[in-house]
């Protein structure tokens, strides 16, 4: 095993780690819904709530960046 692969992550490293998965599972998700239109009621909304979780999510490491997000204006 390569010895870096054991060694914590910088600061920059996990919240680029944080971000990434946020958006890769909003991907994922979306191109789930948007490639099976005859999911059932039950699966598309929970497939939508998750994606809502997870931009609730980015939103959330966005102010804790200090990064500024006008929700009004999305």
């Amino acid at each position: 095993m390569d010895p870096e692969m054991t060694l914590p992550l910088s600061s920059k490293q996990a919240k680029t780690h944080e971000f990434v998965n946020s958006l890769s599972s909003v991907r994922s998700l979306a191109e789930l819904l948007a490639e099976n239109p005859g999911l059932d009621a039950g699966d598309r909304s929970r497939f939508i709530g998750m994606i809502r979780d997870e931009t609730e999510r980015l939103i959330n490491l966005m102010a804790y960046l200090n990064l500024e997000f006008d929700a009004t204006t999305s």
